[in-house]
């Protein structure tokens, strides 16, 4: 029979068992004596029968604040936002069982933060989508066997604005702000790479002068495409030059070092923006080029034709101006 041990930290009871040659250790919360023991015998249940009697981690609040432990360690520069857009979440529902709450408290939950709290239909957005990752993380892991907002859609709000991006100017005052970096932010405004392509790409990666940008099984791996299709991107004369210039691989540091590199180096430059921005260069000086939109979302690789359009369309030589120009009434 397996044996499941309960002991105590402070107020927070846990419970440690062996299972397929490992180890393991959880927390269950903040219980009394009684409950606590509860969940030990079912889990000692579950080990012994093979069937599965409870839902691992079940309080809100204890699966969010480990959730929120491991995303300190993995994204230590947004902790702040990622606390920011559970903890309305947490004051609502941090004491139920995470496998007893139903989509409609979640539209309500919704309802209540746009009409009665007046958020933005952006920030509850973010709200929505940081929990729907946040359970999603935990069934992955096999901790929760439930994502109580997989029924659930995001608000999403009508701001509409331009793509913004950079002119040659603004790209040079960017090289000048940093040398030592130059050479990165070159190769990515001349490749549309993400940062998440970026992150551990290694030189093996470009083959007859084209860069191959994959996307790996597993979506944690480095050099996934945000689409899930691979894509191939030629190297002009610009890129091969920052090739040259540049380790292998070429970044080494998690994703959000490089965000803040970029911001700190634009920011010296006076430039302003984030890293996204040297993708959108990428694409629309393409565009105002008079690369088609098509051969545009290949080499970006959206996964979408519209995301394309929306973003770009109007940056094609003919542009509005032209367009209306040829109407004769």
């Amino acid at each position: 029979m397996a044996t499941v041990r309960l002991y105590w930290r402070g107020k927070r009871a846990y419970i440690d068992w062996a299972e397929g040659g490992s180890r393991f250790r959880r927390s269950i919360g903040e219980l009394d004596a009684r409950a606590a023991e509860t969940i030990r015998s079912q889990k000692e249940a579950e080990l012994t029968h093979g069937v599965r009697i409870i839902a691992r981690l079940p309080l809100v609040r204890d699966y969010l604040a480990w959730y929120l432990d491991w995303y300190r360690a993995e994204h230590p520069t947004t902790i702040k936002q990622a606390k920011s857009e559970v903890k309305r979440f947490i004051e609502r529902f941090g004491h139920r069982a995470i496998d007893t709450i139903r989509p409609v408290e979640i539209e309500q939950y919704k309802r209540s933060r746009l009409l009665d709290d007046k958020a933005a239909k952006e920030t509850v957005g973010k709200e929505i989508r940081r929990l729907k990752a946040a359970f999603k993380r935990g069934v992955e892991w096999k901790e929760l066997d439930v994502n109580p907002l997989d029924a659930v859609k995001a608000p999403r709000g009508v701001r509409s604005v331009a793509v913004k991006f950079y002119d040659r100017a603004s790209m040079r005052k960017l090289y000048r702000a940093n040398p030592r970096r130059a050479a990165l932010w070159l190769f990515m405004a001349h490749t549309g790479l993400r940062r998440g392509e970026l992150i551990g790409l290694e030189k093996g990666s470009v083959v007859g002068g084209r860069l191959l940008v994959e996307s790996t099984p597993d979506e944690n791996d480095l050099g996934r495409t945000k689409s899930g299709k691979w894509r191939e991107v030629p190297l002009n004369r610009y890129a091969r030059w920052a090739l040259r210039h540049l380790p292998d691989p070429l970044v080494a540091v998690h994703k959000d070092t490089v965000s803040d590199w970029f911001r700190a180096d634009a920011d010296k430059a006076g430039v302003g923006g984030h890293l996204h921005r040297l993708r959108h260069t990428f694409c629309a000086h393409m565009v105002m080029e008079g690369v088609p939109l098509r051969r545009v979302q290949i080499l970006a690789g959206h996964a979408d034709y519209a995301t394309t359009e929306k973003y770009y369309a109007h940056l094609t030589p003919e542009g509005d101006d032209g367009a209306v120009r040829k109407l004769r009434f």
